[in-house]
Protein backbone atom coordinates (compact mmCIF):
# COMPACT_ATOMS: atom_id res chain seq x y z
CA UNK A 1 0.00 0.00 0.00
CA UNK A 2 1.62 3.39 -0.59
CA UNK A 3 0.12 6.61 1.16
CA UNK A 4 0.14 10.02 -0.47
CA UNK A 5 -0.54 12.72 1.81
CA UNK A 6 -1.00 16.79 1.04
CA UNK A 7 -1.35 18.34 4.51
CA UNK A 8 -0.56 21.94 3.99
CA UNK A 9 -3.06 24.34 2.69
CA UNK A 10 -1.20 26.64 -0.01
CA UNK A 11 -1.77 29.87 -0.80
CA UNK A 12 0.10 30.70 -4.29
CA UNK A 13 0.68 34.01 -6.54
CA UNK A 14 0.54 37.84 -6.08
CA UNK A 15 -1.44 39.27 -3.10
CA UNK A 16 -0.99 35.68 -1.53
CA UNK A 17 0.18 37.42 1.93
CA UNK A 18 -3.24 38.42 2.08
CA UNK A 19 -4.18 34.86 3.74
CA UNK A 20 -2.07 36.27 7.14
CA UNK A 21 -5.20 38.21 8.05
CA UNK A 22 -7.20 35.75 9.28
CA UNK A 23 -4.27 35.50 12.34
CA UNK A 24 -4.79 38.93 12.99
CA UNK A 25 -6.02 39.01 16.44
CA UNK A 26 -4.21 36.09 17.15
CA UNK A 27 -0.87 35.93 19.41
CA UNK A 28 1.44 35.69 16.68
CA UNK A 29 5.11 34.58 17.08
CA UNK A 30 7.40 35.44 13.35
CA UNK A 31 10.44 33.67 12.96
CA UNK A 32 12.93 35.32 10.57
CA UNK A 33 16.67 35.99 10.19
CA UNK A 34 18.21 40.10 10.39
CA UNK A 35 18.13 40.61 6.93
CA UNK A 36 14.70 39.42 6.00
CA UNK A 37 13.35 41.35 8.89
CA UNK A 38 14.41 44.96 7.20
CA UNK A 39 12.84 44.41 3.91
CA UNK A 40 9.52 45.75 2.90
CA UNK A 41 7.80 42.76 2.45
CA UNK A 42 8.43 41.61 6.03
CA UNK A 43 6.87 44.78 7.06
CA UNK A 44 3.88 43.98 5.36
CA UNK A 45 3.95 40.12 6.72
CA UNK A 46 4.27 42.22 10.17
CA UNK A 47 1.78 45.47 9.82
CA UNK A 48 -1.15 42.21 8.78
CA UNK A 49 -0.62 40.14 12.00
CA UNK A 50 -1.12 43.44 14.09
CA UNK A 51 1.54 43.41 16.91
CA UNK A 52 3.40 39.96 16.68
CA UNK A 53 5.87 38.86 18.62
CA UNK A 54 9.59 38.89 16.30
CA UNK A 55 12.24 36.67 16.75
CA UNK A 56 14.91 37.34 14.34
CA UNK A 57 17.98 35.48 15.25
CA UNK A 58 17.70 32.92 12.71
CA UNK A 59 21.20 31.71 11.77
CA UNK A 60 22.40 29.72 8.09
CA UNK A 61 22.47 25.83 9.08
CA UNK A 62 20.81 25.94 12.17
CA UNK A 63 22.60 24.12 15.32
CA UNK A 64 21.07 22.29 18.05
CA UNK A 65 22.08 25.36 20.12
CA UNK A 66 20.76 27.67 18.30
CA UNK A 67 17.50 26.25 18.14
CA UNK A 68 17.33 25.32 22.42
CA UNK A 69 18.00 29.43 22.08
CA UNK A 70 14.91 29.99 20.10
CA UNK A 71 13.01 27.33 21.85
CA UNK A 72 13.04 29.61 24.68
CA UNK A 73 12.13 32.89 22.57
CA UNK A 74 9.17 30.37 21.58
CA UNK A 75 7.99 29.21 24.90
CA UNK A 76 8.26 33.23 26.49
CA UNK A 77 6.21 34.38 23.76
CA UNK A 78 3.42 31.74 24.21
CA UNK A 79 2.10 32.20 20.53
CA UNK A 80 -1.45 31.12 19.08
CA UNK A 81 0.13 31.05 15.76
CA UNK A 82 3.77 30.26 14.39
CA UNK A 83 5.09 32.28 11.54
CA UNK A 84 7.87 31.17 9.51
CA UNK A 85 9.09 34.37 6.82
CA UNK A 86 12.65 32.90 4.97
CA UNK A 87 14.60 30.23 3.60
CA UNK A 88 15.00 26.71 4.37
CA UNK A 89 17.07 27.65 7.75
CA UNK A 90 14.30 30.03 8.94
CA UNK A 91 11.59 27.46 8.26
CA UNK A 92 13.58 24.20 9.55
CA UNK A 93 14.32 26.95 12.76
CA UNK A 94 10.56 27.42 13.35
CA UNK A 95 9.66 24.08 12.51
CA UNK A 96 11.82 22.37 15.58
CA UNK A 97 10.76 25.19 18.00
CA UNK A 98 7.12 24.48 16.96
CA UNK A 99 8.31 20.26 17.75
CA UNK A 100 9.96 21.06 21.08
CA UNK A 101 7.08 23.15 21.98
CA UNK A 102 4.62 20.62 21.06
CA UNK A 103 6.41 18.29 23.25
CA UNK A 104 6.50 20.41 26.22
CA UNK A 105 2.68 20.55 26.07
CA UNK A 106 2.73 24.24 25.01
CA UNK A 107 2.66 24.54 21.11
CA UNK A 108 0.74 27.08 19.20
CA UNK A 109 -2.84 25.72 19.07
CA UNK A 110 -2.75 26.90 15.63
CA UNK A 111 -0.09 25.28 14.43
CA UNK A 112 2.71 26.43 11.92
CA UNK A 113 2.53 29.52 8.70
CA UNK A 114 5.28 28.92 6.26
CA UNK A 115 6.34 31.98 3.78
CA UNK A 116 9.10 30.56 1.66
CA UNK A 117 11.42 33.43 0.77
CA UNK A 118 13.63 31.25 -1.65
CA UNK A 119 12.03 28.70 -4.13
CA UNK A 120 14.09 25.78 -3.38
CA UNK A 121 13.95 23.98 0.17
CA UNK A 122 10.42 23.87 -0.66
CA UNK A 123 10.06 23.00 3.40
CA UNK A 124 7.04 25.02 3.64
CA UNK A 125 4.93 21.69 3.02
CA UNK A 126 7.45 19.06 4.05
CA UNK A 127 7.28 17.39 7.10
CA UNK A 128 10.79 17.19 7.24
CA UNK A 129 13.45 19.87 9.23
CA UNK A 130 17.35 19.53 9.27
CA UNK A 131 19.61 20.97 12.11
CA UNK A 132 23.62 20.42 12.65
CA UNK A 133 25.53 19.45 15.33
CA UNK A 134 27.89 21.78 15.68
CA UNK A 135 30.20 19.16 17.27
CA UNK A 136 30.36 16.61 14.98
CA UNK A 137 29.16 19.24 11.78
CA UNK A 138 26.39 16.37 10.58
CA UNK A 139 23.66 17.09 9.51
CA UNK A 140 20.75 15.55 11.28
CA UNK A 141 17.06 15.03 9.61
CA UNK A 142 14.03 15.40 11.84
CA UNK A 143 10.88 13.52 10.62
CA UNK A 144 7.45 14.32 12.31
CA UNK A 145 4.12 14.72 10.89
CA UNK A 146 3.91 17.59 13.77
CA UNK A 147 6.79 19.57 11.43
CA UNK A 148 3.98 19.94 8.61
CA UNK A 149 2.91 23.71 8.54
CA UNK A 150 -1.04 24.35 8.26
CA UNK A 151 -0.95 26.96 5.77
CA UNK A 152 1.79 27.77 2.85
CA UNK A 153 2.16 31.42 1.39
CA UNK A 154 3.55 31.28 -1.93
CA UNK A 155 3.59 35.21 -2.74
CA UNK A 156 6.19 35.68 -5.51
CA UNK A 157 7.54 39.08 -3.99
CA UNK A 158 9.21 37.25 -1.25
CA UNK A 159 11.26 35.95 -4.19
CA UNK A 160 11.94 38.95 -6.67
CA UNK A 161 15.05 40.38 -4.58
CA UNK A 162 16.90 36.95 -3.93
CA UNK A 163 20.51 37.73 -5.19
CA UNK A 164 21.28 35.50 -8.54
CA UNK A 165 23.84 33.29 -6.92
CA UNK A 166 20.98 32.23 -4.19
CA UNK A 167 18.16 31.97 -7.15
CA UNK A 168 20.56 29.51 -9.06
CA UNK A 169 21.52 27.49 -6.26
CA UNK A 170 17.92 27.23 -4.97
CA UNK A 171 16.71 26.61 -8.07
CA UNK A 172 19.20 23.80 -8.53
CA UNK A 173 17.93 22.22 -5.24
CA UNK A 174 14.27 22.08 -6.77
CA UNK A 175 15.80 20.35 -9.83
CA UNK A 176 17.39 17.67 -7.51
CA UNK A 177 14.23 17.13 -5.39
CA UNK A 178 12.26 16.75 -8.20
CA UNK A 179 14.59 13.90 -10.73
CA UNK A 180 15.40 12.53 -7.24
CA UNK A 181 11.76 11.62 -6.34
CA UNK A 182 10.90 10.45 -9.92
CA UNK A 183 13.64 7.56 -9.22
CA UNK A 184 13.08 6.86 -5.55
CA UNK A 185 12.17 3.49 -4.87
CA UNK A 186 8.57 4.36 -3.60
CA UNK A 187 7.59 7.00 -6.82
CA UNK A 188 4.58 6.94 -7.92
CA UNK A 189 1.55 8.44 -9.97
CA UNK A 190 0.85 11.13 -7.60
CA UNK A 191 4.77 12.03 -6.99
CA UNK A 192 5.70 11.66 -10.69
CA UNK A 193 3.13 14.33 -11.53
CA UNK A 194 4.33 16.58 -9.13
CA UNK A 195 8.20 15.98 -10.03
CA UNK A 196 7.66 15.98 -13.94
CA UNK A 197 5.94 19.41 -13.59
CA UNK A 198 8.47 20.64 -11.43
CA UNK A 199 11.33 19.67 -13.79
CA UNK A 200 9.47 21.19 -16.81
CA UNK A 201 9.16 24.39 -15.29
CA UNK A 202 12.89 24.70 -13.79
CA UNK A 203 13.96 24.07 -17.49
CA UNK A 204 11.89 26.87 -18.22
CA UNK A 205 11.92 29.92 -15.86
CA UNK A 206 15.44 29.15 -13.73
CA UNK A 207 17.57 30.64 -15.91
CA UNK A 208 14.81 33.56 -16.55
CA UNK A 209 14.96 34.44 -13.45
CA UNK A 210 18.45 34.06 -13.01
CA UNK A 211 19.24 36.63 -15.48
CA UNK A 212 16.48 39.00 -14.39
CA UNK A 213 15.02 38.33 -11.06
CA UNK A 214 12.23 41.42 -11.52
CA UNK A 215 10.48 38.40 -13.88
CA UNK A 216 7.66 37.83 -11.36
CA UNK A 217 5.66 35.28 -14.44
CA UNK A 218 9.33 33.74 -13.93
CA UNK A 219 9.47 33.54 -9.85
CA UNK A 220 6.18 32.45 -9.73
CA UNK A 221 6.62 29.64 -12.01
CA UNK A 222 9.80 28.60 -10.06
CA UNK A 223 7.76 29.20 -6.32
CA UNK A 224 5.31 26.82 -7.73
CA UNK A 225 7.83 24.15 -8.87
CA UNK A 226 9.90 24.25 -5.56
CA UNK A 227 6.69 23.55 -3.53
CA UNK A 228 5.70 20.16 -5.77
CA UNK A 229 8.88 18.85 -6.06
CA UNK A 230 8.37 19.29 -2.36
CA UNK A 231 4.88 17.33 -2.31
CA UNK A 232 7.15 14.66 -4.22
CA UNK A 233 9.98 13.73 -2.37
CA UNK A 234 8.10 14.18 1.27
CA UNK A 235 6.20 11.18 0.25
CA UNK A 236 8.46 8.88 -1.80
CA UNK A 237 12.23 9.62 -0.87
CA UNK A 238 15.21 11.62 -2.21
CA UNK A 239 18.43 10.14 -3.41
CA UNK A 240 21.75 9.33 -2.80
CA UNK A 241 22.32 13.50 -4.23
CA UNK A 242 21.18 14.81 -1.21
CA UNK A 243 23.26 12.34 0.96
CA UNK A 244 26.38 13.15 -0.36
CA UNK A 245 25.62 16.80 -0.28
CA UNK A 246 24.37 16.23 3.58
CA UNK A 247 28.25 15.00 3.68
CA UNK A 248 29.96 17.08 1.97
CA UNK A 249 28.15 20.13 3.13
CA UNK A 250 29.13 18.97 7.00
CA UNK A 251 32.88 19.45 5.94
CA UNK A 252 32.70 22.34 3.61
CA UNK A 253 30.93 25.62 3.62
CA UNK A 254 29.05 25.05 0.20
CA UNK A 255 25.71 25.89 -0.29
CA UNK A 256 23.48 22.87 -0.49
CA UNK A 257 21.49 23.36 -4.03
CA UNK A 258 24.86 24.05 -5.55
CA UNK A 259 26.36 20.92 -4.10
CA UNK A 260 23.49 19.12 -5.56
CA UNK A 261 23.61 20.77 -8.77
CA UNK A 262 27.81 19.66 -9.04
CA UNK A 263 26.70 16.00 -7.72
CA UNK A 264 23.34 15.16 -9.80
CA UNK A 265 25.10 14.54 -13.24
CA UNK A 266 27.10 12.06 -11.41
CA UNK A 267 24.27 10.14 -9.36
CA UNK A 268 22.03 9.83 -12.65
CA UNK A 269 24.77 7.90 -14.14
CA UNK A 270 25.50 5.90 -11.94
CA UNK A 271 21.98 4.98 -11.05
CA UNK A 272 20.89 4.14 -14.34
CA UNK A 273 24.25 2.00 -15.05
CA UNK A 274 23.26 -0.04 -12.31
CA UNK A 275 19.38 -0.08 -12.78
CA UNK A 276 17.36 -0.30 -15.81
CA UNK A 277 14.05 0.40 -14.25
CA UNK A 278 15.89 4.03 -12.98
CA UNK A 279 17.54 4.42 -16.75
CA UNK A 280 14.02 4.28 -18.12
CA UNK A 281 12.55 6.73 -15.48
CA UNK A 282 15.40 9.17 -16.57
CA UNK A 283 14.65 8.35 -19.94
CA UNK A 284 11.15 10.38 -19.43
CA UNK A 285 12.83 12.97 -17.65
CA UNK A 286 14.84 13.92 -20.54
CA UNK A 287 12.40 13.24 -22.75
CA UNK A 288 10.84 16.34 -21.64
CA UNK A 289 13.74 18.31 -22.18
CA UNK A 290 14.66 16.68 -25.72
CA UNK A 291 11.20 15.04 -26.85
CA UNK A 292 13.41 13.27 -29.86
CA UNK A 293 15.86 11.39 -27.15
CA UNK A 294 14.87 7.77 -26.49
CA UNK A 295 16.01 5.07 -24.54
CA UNK A 296 20.03 5.62 -23.01
CA UNK A 297 19.40 9.09 -25.37
CA UNK A 298 16.71 10.44 -23.01
CA UNK A 299 19.20 9.84 -20.22
CA UNK A 300 22.12 11.18 -21.94
CA UNK A 301 19.25 14.25 -22.82
CA UNK A 302 18.80 14.53 -19.15
CA UNK A 303 22.33 14.48 -17.88
CA UNK A 304 23.44 16.92 -20.61
CA UNK A 305 20.55 18.95 -20.10
CA UNK A 306 21.75 19.70 -16.00
CA UNK A 307 25.08 20.44 -17.25
CA UNK A 308 24.47 22.66 -19.91
CA UNK A 309 22.24 24.37 -16.84
CA UNK A 310 24.76 24.42 -14.11
CA UNK A 311 26.74 26.76 -16.45
CA UNK A 312 23.98 28.74 -17.42
CA UNK A 313 23.76 29.49 -13.93
CA UNK A 314 27.91 29.44 -13.09
CA UNK A 315 27.75 26.52 -11.27
CA UNK A 316 31.09 24.92 -11.62
CA UNK A 317 31.68 21.29 -12.83
CA UNK A 318 33.57 20.14 -9.41
CA UNK A 319 34.03 21.68 -5.87
CA UNK A 320 37.36 22.50 -6.30
CA UNK A 321 36.73 24.71 -8.06
CA UNK A 322 34.20 26.38 -4.63
CA UNK A 323 37.71 26.51 -2.70
CA UNK A 324 37.92 22.91 -1.74
CA UNK A 325 41.51 21.72 -1.50
CA UNK A 326 41.37 17.99 -3.25
CA UNK A 327 44.07 16.77 -1.28
CA UNK A 328 42.35 17.47 1.89
CA UNK A 329 38.75 16.17 0.24
CA UNK A 330 40.39 12.89 -0.76
CA UNK A 331 41.80 11.68 2.37
CA UNK A 332 38.44 12.50 4.06
CA UNK A 333 36.90 10.31 1.46
CA UNK A 334 36.20 7.56 4.27
CA UNK A 335 34.36 9.76 6.27
CA UNK A 336 32.71 11.59 3.86
CA UNK A 337 31.53 8.16 2.16
CA UNK A 338 30.62 6.48 5.12
CA UNK A 339 28.12 9.61 6.46
CA UNK A 340 26.52 9.52 2.93
CA UNK A 341 26.05 5.62 3.79
CA UNK A 342 25.04 6.29 6.78
CA UNK A 343 21.93 8.63 5.67
CA UNK A 344 18.48 7.83 6.25
CA UNK A 345 18.04 9.30 2.59
CA UNK A 346 20.76 6.48 0.74
CA UNK A 347 17.69 4.10 1.58
CA UNK A 348 15.36 5.50 -0.68
CA UNK A 349 17.70 5.71 -3.77
CA UNK A 350 17.04 3.56 -6.65
CA UNK A 351 20.04 1.73 -6.07
CA UNK A 352 21.87 0.68 -2.69
CA UNK A 353 25.33 2.07 -3.15
CA UNK A 354 28.63 0.78 -1.44
CA UNK A 355 30.95 2.79 0.08
CA UNK A 356 33.20 2.25 -2.62
CA UNK A 357 30.44 3.36 -4.92
CA UNK A 358 30.31 6.55 -3.07
CA UNK A 359 33.80 7.01 -2.84
CA UNK A 360 33.89 6.66 -6.99
CA UNK A 361 30.81 9.65 -7.30
CA UNK A 362 33.08 11.69 -4.32
CA UNK A 363 35.73 11.46 -6.64
CA UNK A 364 34.13 12.32 -9.67
CA UNK A 365 32.94 15.39 -8.30
CA UNK A 366 36.37 16.41 -6.72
Amino acid sequence: MIEFRLGTHVRLGVEALTALDQFADLRSLVVTDRFLSTTDVFAEVVDRLGDPTVYSEVIPNPTIEAVGHAVTAYLMARPQVVVAYGGGSVIDTAKAMHKAALDAGMGAEEGLVAIPTTSGSGSEVTSYAVITDEISHAKIPIVSPDLVARLAILDPKAVQSVPPKITADSGMDVLTHAVEAYVARLACDFSDAFAEKAVQLVFANLVRCFTNGDDMDARSHMHNASCMAAMAFDNVGLGITHSLAHALGGRYPIAHGRLNAILLPHVIRYNAEHSESAAERYARLGALISPAAHGRAGVQALVGGIERLNQKLAIPARIREEGVDPSDANASLDGLAHSALDDGITASNPVQPSLDDLKAILRQVI
